[in-house]
This record gives C-alpha cells, structure tokens and sequence, in this order.
C-alpha cells in the first residue's frame, strides 16, 4: 500500500500516560503519546543515544504498580514533537496482560 510506513507492524493508540525510563543512572520523564504492542513514543525533553537499552515504567490508571517494560531507544525526534521511539525488548509474561487490558481501554475510550 502507497503511503504506509512498513517498520509499523502494530497498530498504534494514542494515549496520555506519565512515564519514565530508566537507563544507565539516568531518568528521564515524559508522557507516552503513542502505545502499540511492540514499543511507544515517549514525549520528553531528555535525549538518550539511539540504542540504548533501559527500562519503561508507565503509570497506569487505577494501579499503584507502574507497566515495567525492557525497551531499546529506536528513534530520537527533535522539534515540535520532541521525544524517543522506543522498541520493547521483550514483553514477559507479567507485562503482557496489564499492556493488552491499557491497549483495549484507551482503544475503546478513543472510537467513535
């Protein structure tokens, strides 16, 4: 299909949750914009170096346990929509229902 990014292989939601990631000592705080099985944009003023592997603690709505994630940092975007791609490592067994059950809620909350 003309026009589609072929590296996307899921499909994204937006979303608007505090987050923060985790690497090498640093930490950096941002809001997640965007949320796909597969990784997330964070929306952050801090920069981290293409590659670099860290962890993702998102707040999630109605839980005093943060979604913990393994992610690589893939993208690094400057400007308006400053932030960091970030591609999840691998997603355990413990992450894979809290991030399905946040996909299918912000899914429903943003359809017609």
């Amino acid at each position: 299909m003309p026009g589609v990014n072929d590296r996307r292989i899921s499909e994204r939601i937006a979303v608007a949750l505090r987050a923060q990631y985790r690497s090498h000592g640093v930490v950096v705080d941002g809001v997640v914009a965007d949320l796909s099985r597969t990784g997330m944009f964070l929306r952050t003023d801090a920069a981290e170096a293409l590659g670099t592997r860290g962890l993702i603690e998102v707040d999630l709505p109605g839980s005093s346990e943060p979604l913990r994630l393994d992610a690589d940092v893939v993208r690094i975007a400057d400007g308006e929509g400053r932030g960091l791609g970030l591609r999840f490592s691998e997603v355990g067994v413990q992450a894979r229902r809290p991030l399905a059950n946040l996909m299918m809620h912000w899914a429903h909350a943003s359809a017609p």
